[in-house]
């Protein structure tokens, strides 16, 4: 079994809004390790994060689980989670589940970065 790499980069470059590059498979063994992260990252306030998933070749159902608390609790406090470089098979899985449409999935970082810097506040009923 391989671990999952998350690291974060919230340097003055991220402009405020934080990358989270994930490295390696995201499944019912490693998603604990990203609602870890992605909750310490939102209990010092930053409720607006950009995820880099271009490295991430598989997820699976309690993966979706973790990102899709992790949307509910972002737009609870006016924030949002920016997916960017999306792998074919991962996109697959979010619009097999219909949870494409509670993501906004961009091609670049900076892309995604520029959005979620701008974005007004999504309704939280869409992700009930």
């Amino acid at each position: 079994m391989q671990g999952l790499e998350i690291t974060v980069d919230e340097t003055p470059a991220s402009g405020g809004v934080p990358v989270v590059h994930l490295v390696g498979e995201i499944d019912l063994h490693t998603c604990p390790e990203l609602r870890t992260a992605l909750g310490e990252l939102m209990d010092r306030g930053h409720y607006r994060l950009v995820l880099d998933l271009a490295r991430v070749p598989y997820l699976d159902s309690a993966a979706l689980g973790v990102l899709v608390d992790a949307v509910r609790r972002a737009r609870e406090n006016n924030g949002g989670i920016y997916l960017v470089q999306v792998a074919t098979f991962v996109q697959r899985a979010f619009e097999i589940t219909r949870l494409i449409k509670i993501f906004e999935l961009h091609s670049g970082i900076a892309e995604a970065q520029a959005a979620a810097k701008h974005a007004q506040s999504p309704a939280v009923e869409a992700v009930a």
